[in-house]
C-alpha cells in the first residue's frame, strides 16, 4: 500500500511540473521590437538553483505550443503537424539546450522561494524571437505565423558561417592545410559543431581548393588569395581555429583557441578557449571534441549577440574621398544650383544616406576628405540586404548623376575609395 501510495505521489509531483512548462498563464508578454521579446516567466523545480532554467524551458514550450497574448495573434508559433512531422528539433531544442542560443538576457525577479515540494521563481528572459524563427526555416519548419509575425521574420538572418584555420604570420591558407593535419582535424570538428547546433557553414577545403585550381591562384601572391577568399565565401562570419597541444606521461589534452569575425569588416565578434581535459588517446579529433563541447553554446552567444546588434545598427565603413592630380576639381569648388562647396555636398549627402545620419568626419582638407565612420543601413528601402558595394554604387551615382562629376569608385573590405577625375 505504502509502494502505490509513493508511486501515485511520485506521478502527482511529475505531472505537477509538466503541466507547469504548458501553462500559459505561466507566461506573459512585456514588450517587443523588431528583433526580440521581453517574457515574465514562472519555473518550478525541486532544486531552486534550477528554477531560472525551468523558466526559460517554460517560455520557449508556451511559445512553440500554446501562444501568448499580444503576440502572433495569440497563436502558438508552431502548428502540432509541424510539431510532430519536426520532433527530433524540438526534441533537441531542450535535450540540447539549443534555445539558449536566442536568450539575449535572463535574470530573476521574484524567488526562488519554495511552495509544496518545489521551489519557484519569476524571470524576465529577452529573446531573440526573429533569429529563432529564421532558424526554424533553415531547417523547412513553417513557423505559424500571424500577420504581424510574418512581418518580423524576415527582419534578420542568422549568420552564415565559414570556419578556417589559424594562419600564423607570413603562412597561407593552402600551407597550413597541406602541412598541420591535426588544425586540419580540429577545423573539420568545429564546423561538424556548429552544424550540429543548427548553424548554416561554407565549407571552407572546398572553397580553398576552388581558388587552388583556378590560374591566378599561383599567379598571384597566396596571402592576398586567402583575403579575396575570405571576402567571396558567401559567410557573414569566419571562425579562425588553433590548436595547442600538451601530450605528458599523466595523458593528453588540447586546447581550441576560437575567434570569430565579421566577413565584411574583419570585426571581432566573439573569442573563446577551451582545454579538453586530459584523457589516455592522442586522437586529435576526439580530443576537439571535448574540447569544443562545453563552449559551443557560450560562443554561438556571443556571435549571436553581437550579429544582432550589427542588424540592428549597419555595418560600419571608412570613406575616403580624394582629387585625381590632373581634376580641376577639389573639395573647396562650389557646385549646384545653390553654389555650395563639394566637401559640403558631400556631408549633407553622407548624413543623409547614413543609417540613423551616424557618422564622423575625420578631416577635410582640398585635396581630399575622410570619412572614418559612417554607419550603413542594414537593409535597403525595399527589405533587402544593404552592402558597402551598395553605398559606394550610390555616392558613385550621385556625382555622376546628379553632380555631373567623373569619378571612380574601389571597395577593400569596409573601406570605400573615391577618386574625382576632373
Amino acid at each position: 500500500m505504502k509502494y502505490l501510495i509513493s508511486v501515485l505521489f511520485f506521478f502527482l509531483v511529475a505531472y505537477t511540473v509538466f503541466a507547469q512548462n504548458y501553462k500559459s498563464g505561466d507566461v506573459t508578454l512585456v514588450s517587443k521590437t523588431d528583433n526580440t521579446i521581453v517574457l515574465r516567466a514562472v519555473g518550478c523545480h525541486k532544486k531552486k538553483q534550477m528554477t531560472e532554467e525551468e523558466a526559460q524551458k517554460t517560455a520557449f514550450r508556451v511559445l512553440f505550443n500554446i501562444g501568448l497574448e499580444g503576440y502572433n495573434n495569440g497563436k502558438p508559433l508552431v502548428d502540432a503537424n509541424s510539431r510532430k512531422e519536426n520532433k527530433e528539433y524540438f526534441d533537441k531544442m531542450f535535450s540540447e539546450a539549443r534555445y539558449n542560443m536566442f536568450v539575449k538576457t535572463s535574470r530573476i525577479l521574484a524567488g526562488p522561494e519554495r511552495e509544496g515540494k518545489l521551489f519557484k521563481s519569476t524571470v524576465s528572459i529577452e529573446i531573440y524571437i526573429a533569429s529563432l524563427e529564421r532558424d526554424m526555416k533553415t531547417y523547412n519548419i513553417s513557423p505559424s505565423f500571424g500577420q504581424a509575425t510574418s512581418e518580423l521574420a524576415d527582419q534578420i538572418q542568422l549568420p552564415t558561417i565559414m570556419v578556417v584555420p589559424y594562419r600564423p604570420e607570413g603562412k597561407s591558407f593552402k600551407d597550413v592545410l597541406k602541412n598541420d593535419f591535426d588544425r586540419r582535424i580540429a577545423v573539420a570538428k568545429v564546423q561538424e559543431s556548429f552544424n550540429k547546433k543548427g548553424v548554416n557553414t561554407i565549407d571552407f577545403e572546398a572553397k580553398l581548393n576552388a581558388a587552388i585550381r583556378s590560374a591566378n591562384f599561383e599567379m598571384n601572391d597566396a596571402q592576398t588569395i586567402d583575403k579575396q577568399l575570405l571576402r567571396n565565401s558567401g559567410s557573414d562570419i569566419y571562425v579562425t581555429v588553433d590548436l595547442k597541444k600538451d601530450f605528458t606521461t599523466a595523458g593528453n589534452r588540447i586546447a581550441l583557441i576560437l575567434k570569430a569575425y565579421e566577413t565584411s569588416t574583419g570585426n571581432v565578434l566573439a573569442n573563446k578557449q577551451n582545454w579538453s581535459g586530459r584523457f589516455r588517446t592522442s586522437a586529435i579529433d576526439q580530443l576537439s571534441v571535448m574540447a569544443i563541447r562545453s563552449v559551443m553554446d557560450d560562443f554561438l552567444n556571443q556571435v549571436s549577440t553581437n550579429f544582432q546588434k550589427k542588424a540592428d545598427r549597419g555595418n560600419s565603413i571608412v570613406l575616403n574621398i580624394s582629387i585625381a592630380s590632373d581634376s580641376m576639381t577639389d573639395m573647396d569648388t562650389e557646385l549646384g544650383k545653390d553654389m555650395i562647396p563639394l566637401s559640403d555636398l558631400l556631408r549633407i549627402w553622407v548624413k543623409k544616406n547614413a543609417f540613423k545620419g551616424r557618422y564622423h568626419v575625420q578631416g577635410s582638407v582640398a585635396e581630399g576628405v575622410i570619412f572614418d565612420q559612417i554607419q550603413v543601413p542594414p537593409k535597403d528601402e525595399n527589405g533587402n540586404l544593404f552592402s558597402v558595394s551598395d553605398f559606394a554604387f550610390n555616392l558613385w551615382d550621385y556625382l555622376r548623376s546628379d553632380m555631373g562629376i567623373a569619378c571612380k569608385k574601389r571597395v577593400d573590405g569596409n573601406t570605400v575609395y573615391i577618386t574625382i577625375q576632373e
